[in-house]
């Protein structure tokens, strides 16, 4: 008699969230018993770009579905669905440990299964961070505004922070707390495709540290003229919170505007890509060094001067754009 395989459960609200679930399953060689549930977000970017991974995904022989549940009447009944999967699930795997929905749908985890948060970006060395401190959670660039932000239920305080043992990390960025983590090299994704095309000339990949209110908008023009100048950027890729009226600024400098359509660890790899990339603090410094391995591509991190972060910028805030 054959013993019934593990099944394992995924929640991604965004594409750097999917594509880390997508990673956990392939370096778990779970792809044959992983689903991975979109939980649907409201913004059409992010809409757009999880929709062209998950095509991706599909293709290569994931289960990946959608679940609306932040549209409609029919809200209600597709959480209380997902809600009986979390019940079943032997491990789930968790994108956002922030997320007011996924802390909701924690309610019903067994007491066996098996708790992974996936790399969400910088998100997670601020998780990583409170977890070990014993702290309650809370995204660290919605705090200074007043903006609530932290776990709300008591089962989920307890699943995910106060150093619980219920939780493990798979990431690639540079934890130094003490919580079992695996690391993620990417290994999908440069399986999946090939060496990329590499195109003559720099690109200079895009933040949201002025959208997410710690660095001054007019400071941060004045320093992307900077290296249009100094350091030919031909290509701005942004990131995908960016507002259009910066980008309208950006291009009006002379740069092309190129929107990446994924992830950028997977439109990277896909390419074509330029010979150099530079980038201000940022997730990508620490992923796309493995995703383009083997290339002959080079990464350059760039400094942000102390007169480009915003007036009411903490000292926690600036120490920690720093340290990305």
């Amino acid at each position: 008699m054959s013993r019934k395989r593990p099944n394992a459960l995924a929640f991604a609200e965004s594409p750097a969230q999917l594509l880390n679930a997508l990673e956990w399953a392939y370096a778990e060689n779970a792809r044959a018993y992983a689903r991975l549930v979109v939980l649907g977000p409201g913004d059409p970017t992010t809409r757009f770009q999880l929709h062209r991974l998950s095509d991706l995904a599909r293709a290569d022989g994931f289960e990946v579905v959608w679940a609306e549940v932040r549209r409609g009447a029919g809200t209600a009944r597709e959480l209380a669905r997902l809600a009986r999967q979390v019940r079943g699930a032997a491990a789930l795997v968790i994108g956002d440990p922030y997320s007011g929905m996924i802390q909701l749908l924690l309610n019903g985890v067994a007491p066996t299964t098996r708790l992974v948060v996936v790399d969400d970006g910088t998100a997670t060395l601020r998780y990583a961070e409170q977890w070990e401190r014993g702290e309650e959670l809370k995204r660290w660039h919605l705090d200074r505004r007043g903006v609530p932000s932290r776990i709300t239920g008591f089962r989920a305080t307890r699943l995910l922070g106060h150093r619980s043992d219920r939780v493990e990390l798979f990431t690639a960025m540079p934890v130094t707390a003490p919580i079992p983590m695996r690391s993620n090299t990417y290994e999908w994704v440069r399986q999946r495709f090939a060496i990329p095309a590499i195109l003559p000339g720099t690109d200079l990949m895009g933040t949201s540290l002025v959208e997410t209110g710690v660095i001054d908008e007019s400071a941060y023009l004045t320093g992307v003229a900077r290296l249009v100048t100094e350091r030919a950027v031909t290509r701005y890729l942004p990131h995908r919170r960016e507002a259009p009226a910066k980008l309208a600024a950006i291009e009006r400098l002379g740069v092309r505007i190129v929107t990446p359509d994924l992830p950028m660890e997977v439109y990277a790899r896909r390419g074509p890509i330029g010979q150099s990339i530079l980038s201000f603090p940022s997730t990508v410094l620490h992923t796309l060094p493995l995703v383009l391995a083997g290339t002959d591509v080079s990464i350059e991190a760039l400094s942000v001067d102390d007169d480009w972060f915003v007036a009411g910028a903490r000292d926690e805030e600036r120490a920690f754009v720093r340290g990305i």
